[in-house]
Formats: C-alpha cells, structure tokens, sequence
C-alpha cells in the first residue's frame, strides 16, 4: 500500500491504525464529514503529527476553506507554528498562491507580520513566490512594503537579489517601495543586491527609480557599482526626418500636393506622440479599495487586476511594460513615436500610416520621373545587364531612394492593412486578437476571433473608430474606455448591440 493515497478513498484510509495520520490524509483530500467524525470522536485539532504540522495547515496549503472555518470553530490555532520552516498556516497558504485561504486566515485573525524559520513575513514569501495579488491585498490591509525580514532585508531587495527579471521589482516600485533602504548586515541596497545578482532588468528599473550608485556596503564599493551600471542602454531616441527631394521639377500642381501631403504627415505624426494615448492613474485610496474588494469576492486575476500597476483594469486595457502604464484600449508599444498607440490617439496612428504609405508612392513617383527623363535605356541593345548598370550608374543617390522607399514603403503598407482589417472587419486592437491567438480570454465572455462584442459590421466599426458624423448622418458610439469596467458591465450596454459576425 502506498502512501499518502492517490485518490480520496476513505476505506483505504481507515486501515492506517494511527489516528494522527489518519486525521491528517482525511484533512489532505477534503474529507469534511470524515474529519468531523475523527474530531468529534476526540481527537485534537492542535494535535501536529510527526513533522509537528497541524490539521490547520494541511488545510491551508490544500485550500480546504470548509475544513479551516471547521477547524477554528473547533479551537485551533491560526497562527500555530509548525513544520521545517516554522511557518503559520498562512506562510502555507502564501507559498501555494491560495489567495482565497489568505483572505479566510487573516478574517480569522492570522497575523502577517510573523516571521518563519527562514525569517520571512508574509510580505516577503509573497514576493518571493512571485504571488502579487497576495502581495497586493497584505499591503492594502496595512502591511508596509518596507517591513525588513529577521535579517533586515526589504521585500524590494529579495526581489532584485532572487528573482531575475523586471518584475516583481516593478510591481514594488509602483508601490513606493525605497530604493535606498539597506539591510542590517552588510548594508546593501537593493542595487547591491541586484547587481551582485546580474539582474540587469532590476538595475535598469532601479536607476530610473532613483536609486543612488554612491551607497557603499561592506564589500562592494561605489565605484564598482557604477562601473557595474555605467554599461546599461540609454533610452532610445527616435528622430523623424522627411527629405524634401526632387530630381527633376515638377508641375505646380504636384508640387502643392507632395507639400500637403507632407505638412499633414508631419501633423499627424505629432499629434500620434503627444496626445496621452489613455493612461489610467488612480489614487493611492482607490487603489487599495479596489484590491480588497476585487480580492474578497475572488476576481484579483490579471484579466480584471493589473500588479503591476496595483489596480482594477478597465475593459480592453493593458499593460505595456514599456511605458510601464495600463493603457486604455492597447493596440501596442510603437518605435515610431517611443509610446503606446491607445484609445486617444490610435485614429492619428493611422492617419499618420495613410500619409506615410502615400509619401512613399510620391517617392517612386519622383525616382521614375527622373529616369524616365534622363536614364533612357538601350535594352536593346546592351541587353537587361546593360539596363540595369546604365540606370545605377545614371543616378545611385536616385536608385538608393526608390529601393529605402520600396522597403519602408512595403512594410508601413503590409502594418497599415493589417490595422485596418482588425479595425473594420473585427472591432479588435492588436493586443486583443494576440490574445486571442494565444488562447488567453481577454473579452468579458467567450468569444471567437470573428464574433466578438466590439464588432458592429464594418461600416459601424469605422464610423465608431473614426467618430465619424458626416453632418449628422453617422451617428458613432461614444465611450470612455477608461471608466468601462468587465464586473459592471451587462448584456444591455449599448456596446453589445448588434452582434453581427463577420
């Protein structure tokens, strides 16, 4: 017979002869009626078994919530010390991610802030098993994001030291977590202990969130940390530039229109980079409102919570780690403008495709104007060879613009084309239909990639992206994505009418 059972059979459990044991295999499969009788029959719900662990944490780490509300009722103790690591039922229940089991313990009075056998608190276990709603919900109950473990170390600093990757040092620094506390023992700061640990991404978060290189610790100078940091990547800077050219003088008329079309790209290309693409800020209060209310009723999952940003997403928002921002309605993360392309200023993201795609046609324009006027070929009698060299040696400067304008001219088309299908034939953002693509369910509901509720049809799709009113004769559906929430949202908003597949 093997041990512990692989299914909840209760026969196979009753031939072990040690009540203890016994107890505690009921207690792992959620044998609630069984426990009740081994209880009521006298055994003692403090009573650990051989590895001094107790029937309340064998709960905890299952996520048993009947067995633990029973349990109390019958004088256990939530904050019982127990197994290797000396932890408390809720350690337990943190290092498994049970959230729900979190939130039960601490109604009942399980204290956070105790440290266990390796000198972690709550906070700290919770970061180091990379858990953020759990994280996020002890400091919305009051738990300090600087509380330093039995060894002085910060939640901050565990993050950079142990966890390679930038979160969840991000998560703690939107927290406001300090990022030049130090630890009793060797005065490290978490730039320390991120660049003892190679954690670039920790680095580069922390030098732009303040951090100062001119800490020294017991080991590691200043100098060395900065020659450690110095190597980091600038920010990259992106310049736009539009070559005014033209081999050869054109008429009036194409003159005035190569101008417009330039004035308005440049316009357009502007108002893409400073217009606020919707980023959500909310206030510390609200914050941690939203995370105790979104936890106790069991929706703190990243389809509505962001930890990153500690707060409830709007409908069809999302994360850009970039910009480090919940942006209303994400399409992406653009290297045109070093900025995201959300719901305020994705209309002008277009515009400023439509108009870089024409550019680029009145590029070709002017590069087969010129040959056709002074690079006349003779391909019949120096053959395709004799073309081909004849029109590199007439212009190079010529041949090197019309091949930059065909290769950005092909791509801006394909990324152009591709917007515009997931704008009119979907009613999705770029974001939306990769996750959909993945097998993530992002939309309230389960849809498929072709029916979904932001697809009107393909007319109501564009006047509605465009806020299109011709003179009144459109009438386009008007939201704030900013304040459209999934929990709150019903099958008679106007947004769901018209289902219309494509």
């Amino acid at each position: 017979m093997t041990w512990p059972p692989s299914s909840p059979d209760l026969n196979l459990i009753e031939n072990f002869s040690h009540s203890c044991k016994l107890c505690c295999v009921t207690c792992r499969f959620g044998a609630l009626e069984r426990c009740k009788e081994l209880v009521e029959a006298g055994y003692d719900v403090r009573q650990p078994d051989k590895e001094n662990v107790t029937l309340l944490h064998w709960a905890a780490i299952n996520n048993r919530v009947d067995l633990v509300k029973y349990y109390i009722a019958k004088g256990a103790v939530v904050d019982q010390l127990g197994g290797d690591l000396n932890s408390t039922p809720l350690h337990w229940a943190i290092r498994q991610g049970h959230l729900q089991m979190v939130i039960q313990l601490m109604r009942y009075g399980a204290d956070p802030s105790l440290a266990d056998g390796e000198g972690y608190r709550s906070l700290h276990l919770a970061v180091l098993f990379q858990h953020m709603p759990i994280a996020a919900y002890l400091m919305a109950k009051g738990q300090e994001v600087d509380v330093p473990d039995i060894n002085g170390q910060t939640s901050l600093m565990l993050a950079a030291q142990k966890i390679i990757g930038p979160e969840p040092t991000n998560f703690l620094l939107k927290c406001n977590a300090s990022v030049n506390a130090v630890d009793k023992v060797n005065q490290n700061s978490p730039l320390h202990y991120a660049v003892l640990a190679g954690n670039v991404d920790a680095v580069h978060l922390l030098l732009e969130a303040g951090a100062s290189v001119d800490l020294q610790n017991t080991n590691v100078s200043a100098l060395l940390l900065e020659t450690a940091t110095s190597g980091l990547p600038a920010q990259r800077l992106f310049v736009f530039t539009v070559c005014f050219w033209w081999p050869h003088g054109p008429s009036a008329v194409v003159q005035v229109l190569f101008t417009l079309n330039v004035t308005a790209l440049l316009y357009y290309y502007l108002r893409t980079c400073r217009t606020d693409p919707g980023v959500i800020k909310v206030t510390e209060e609200e914050k941690k409102k939203n995370i105790v209310v979104l936890a106790e009723a069991g929706c703190l999952d990243p389809r509505i919570f962001c930890t990153s940003c500690m707060m409830r997403k709007p409908m069809r928002a999302h994360h850009c780690f970039s910009c480090n921002a919940c942006i209303t309605k994400q399409d992406h993360h653009s290297v045109w403008i070093n900025g995201c392309i959300g719901a305020r200023n994705h209309q002008f993201f277009i515009l400023f495709l439509v108009l870089l795609t024409l550019l680029g046609c009145w590029m070709f324009y002017g590069s087969l104007m010129y040959w056709s006027k002074h690079c006349i070929g003779h391909y019949a009698d120096d053959g395709m060879w004799g073309a081909v060299t004849g029109f590199v040696g007439c212009s190079p400067w010529v041949l090197y613009i019309f091949c930059m304008a065909f290769f950005h001219t092909t791509w801006v088309s394909i990324l152009l084309a591709q917007q515009m299908y997931q704008i009119a034939f979907l009613g999705l953002t770029t974001a939306e239909r990769t996750s959909l693509m993945h097998g993530q369910k992002k939309l309230p509901n389960s849809f498929s990639l072709r029916q979904n509720p932001f697809n009107h049809g393909v007319l109501k799709n564009l006047v509605n992206f465009f806020q299109l009113r011709c003179c009144g004769l459109c009438k386009p559906l008007v939201l704030d994505w900013s304040v459209e929430f999934p929990l709150g949202l019903n099958r008679e908003h106007p947004m769901f009418s018209s289902l219309d597949t494509v």
